[in-house]
C-alpha cells in the first residue's frame, strides 16, 4: 500500500463529479457538485473533508475534479478560496438550493415546476458562458447583470429571502453597508424584480442597444457551394429593403473555379466587418445581406464547354464580367437585437438567366417569403452573423477572438451619425445606373461593357485608386458588368 503524502496548494480543492456512496471504514459520502478540502493522497485516494458539513473521510481521486483555489494560511486553519469568479460561486449555490426545492415541486406537481426548470437551464448556460473566459468585458458585465437579474426574480418566485445588491449586482457586505444603504438597496432591488416581471427582458435590451451610438455587423464567410466552373467575384454588401439600395461598401471574396477562395491564406479566414452603422441603422424596417456574384470568362456560360479554334477568339473571350445570381438573407431580427447568438446560417443562391438584369434578379429575390429547393438547388453561402456594439477601435479590443488583423473593414456609404475625432475619408463613390447606346451598323444589340479610370488635369493616369470593395487591392482600372446583347444596360 502507497503512504499518504500531503497534496500541493494547487490541488487542494475539488469538486465531486459523481456520488459517491460506498459505505466503509472512514468513507466520505458525496454528493454531485459538493466541494471538498483535499489534504492528503496516496495513488488511487484523497483524504479530506465536505466543505459543506466538515466531514472528514477518503473518497476516490477519480470522482474529483480538481479545481484551481487561493489557499489562506493567515489563521490558526487554512481556508479554501475558490478562484471562480463570485457570480459563477453564486450561481453555483443558488442552482443547489434550488434543485432541493425543485424535486419537491416535482413531487407534489406544482405548476411552477417548468418555470423554475428553465430559469435553471438559463443560469447554467450563462454560467458556462462565464466561465468559458472568451467573453468580452461589455458582454460579460452585462451577462453578469442579467444572471443576477434572473436570481432575483427566481427567489422572489420561490419566496426566498431576497439578495441585496448594487447598481452593478455586487451582493452588499453587511458589514461595511449602513441600515439606511441596505434599506434603500432593499426597496431598488423590490422595484427592480416588479419591473421585469411585468416587462420582457428582451425589449429592454433592444432599447439599450438602439440607446448606443455606433455598431459592426460581423461576416464569417464559411463556404460558398455553386456550380459556376469558372472564376467568379462575390459581392457582400449590406441592404435597405425599403428603400431599395446598398447603405455599405461592399465586401469583394475571390473565388477560383476549383470552388476555393483564390487567395488560400485567406481559407479558414473569410471574416468582414461592416462598421459605422448608427442606431437609426438598427431600426431600419427591412435589411437584408446581400451577395451578387459576378462571372468572370467567356461571354456565353456554356462556352467553357467547347473547344475554341483559335487561340485569338478564345483569348478575346475570357475574363469578361458576367452576372450569374444573387444570395440575399434578411438580417431585420439580428439588427433589432432579437437574435443575439452567433449561429451559423445557409443563404441560398439563385442564378440569373442570359438576360436577367441582376439588380431585378435582386428585387424578385426579396420579394419571394422563400426561395425553394428547386431554385437554389443546395448552391449557397454559409455564414456566421454576429452584431456587435462599438466603434472599430472598441471592437477590436473587446472581441480579439472575432476581429484579427486580416479580417476586412467595409465602412458604411456616406456619413455615420457620429464622426469621431481623427476619422478622416477622401471617398467618392460612383455607381453606373443605366446606359443607352445605338447599334450602329450592327443588326443586334451590341455587348456593352464600361471601362472607368482616374486621370488627373494632364490625362495621366492615377493607379491604384479604385477600390471594388474592401478585402482586396486597389486597381487601375474597373470594368463594368456585360449583359449580353443589351445596349440599355
Amino acid at each position: 500500500m502507497t503512504k499518504w503524502s500531503y497534496v500541493k496548494d494547487r490541488a487542494k480543492y475539488g469538486v465531486a463529479v459523481c456520488n459517491f456512496k460506498q459505505d466503509g471504514p472512514h468513507r466520505l459520502r458525496l454528493t454531485v457538485g459538493e466541494t471538498v478540502h483535499i489534504l492528503q493522497e496516496n495513488e488511487d485516494w484523497f483524504f479530506g473533508c465536505s466543505t459543506r458539513n466538515k466531514t472528514w473521510g477518503i473518497f476516490p481521486k477519480s470522482y474529483i475534479s480538481v479545481k484551481e483555489s487561493i489557499i489562506d494560511k493567515t489563521g490558526p486553519h487554512e481556508a479554501i478560496i475558490p478562484r471562480e469568479p463570485p457570480i459563477v460561486q453564486e450561481i453555483t449555490s443558488v442552482i443547489r438550493e434550488w434543485g432541493a426545492i425543485w424535486k419537491q415541486l416535482y413531487v407534489a406537481r406544482e405548476p411552477e415546476f417548468d418555470v423554475i426548470r428553465n430559469m435553471m437551464y438559463e443560469l447554467i448556460d450563462w454560467r458556462r458562458k462565464i466561465m468559458s473566459g472568451t467573453l468580452p468585458v461589455d458582454e460579460l458585465k452585462e451577462l453578469k447583470q442579467r444572471a443576477t437579474a434572473k436570481i432575483d426574480m427566481g427567489n422572489a418566485y420561490l419566496g426566498l429571502d431576497l439578495v441585496v445588491r448594487d447598481e452593478h449586482g455586487n451582493i452588499l457586505n453587511p458589514d461595511i453597508t449602513s441600515c439606511i444603504d441596505l434599506y434603500r438597496a432593499h426597496e431598488a432591488a423590490t422595484q427592480r424584480i416588479k419591473l421585469m416581471a411585468n416587462s420582457s427582458l428582451d425589449d429592454a435590451k433592444s432599447q439599450k442597444l438602439s440607446s448606443r451610438y455606433v455598431h459592426s455587423f460581423f461576416v464569417t464567410v464559411k463556404n460558398f457551394v455553386c456550380r459556376i466552373g469558372e472564376d467568379a467575384d462575390l459581392l457582400m454588401t449590406l441592404y435597405d429593403g425599403k428603400e431599395g439600395r446598398c447603405i455599405s461598401e461592399n465586401y469583394l471574396l475571390k473565388w477560383s473555379r476549383k470552388g476555393l477562395a483564390k487567395d488560400l491564406d485567406q481559407l479558414n479566414n473569410l471574416r468582414v466587418l461592416f462598421t459605422d452603422l448608427g442606431s437609426k441603422d438598427l431600426l431600419r424596417e427591412k435589411m437584408y445581406l446581400i451577395c451578387q456574384i459576378i462571372r468572370i470568362g467567356s461571354m456565353e456560360f456554356k462556352d467553357q464547354e467547347h473547344k475554341r479554334s483559335s487561340h485569338m477568339q478564345r483569348k478575346s473571350s475570357e475574363g469578361l464580367r458576367r452576372p450569374f445570381g444573387v444570395a440575399a438573407m434578411e438580417i431585420t431580427d439580428i439588427m433589432h437585437g432579437k437574435v443575439d447568438e452567433e449561429k451559423e446560417y445557409f443563404i441560398p443562391f439563385v442564378q440569373c438567366n442570359e438576360r436577367d438584369f441582376i439588380d431585378n434578379l435582386l428585387r424578385k429575390v426579396l420579394a419571394s417569403k422563400e426561395v425553394t429547393q428547386k431554385e437554389h438547388k443546395g448552391q449557397g453561402l454559409w455564414v456566421c452573423l454576429k452584431l456587435l456594439h462599438g466603434d472599430l477601435k472598441q471592437v477590436k479590443e473587446e472581441y480579439p477572438h472575432l476581429i484579427t488583423p486580416s479580417t476586412a473593414v467595409a465602412r458604411k456609404m456616406g456619413f455615420p451619425e457620429v464622426i469621431l475625432p481623427g476619422d478622416v475619408r477622401n471617398d467618392l463613390y460612383l455607381t453606373i445606373s443605366h446606359g443607352e447606346f445605338t447599334k450602329g451598323a450592327k443588326s443586334s444589340d451590341r455587348n456593352i461593357e464600361v471601362s472607368v479610370r482616374a486621370v488627373n488635369e494632364k490625362g495621366q493616369l492615377i493607379k491604384n485608386v479604385i477600390s471594388l470593395g474592401c478585402g482586396m487591392d486597389t486597381i487601375d482600372e474597373y470594368k463594368s458588368v456585360i449583359y449580353y446583347h443589351e445596349d440599355k444596360p
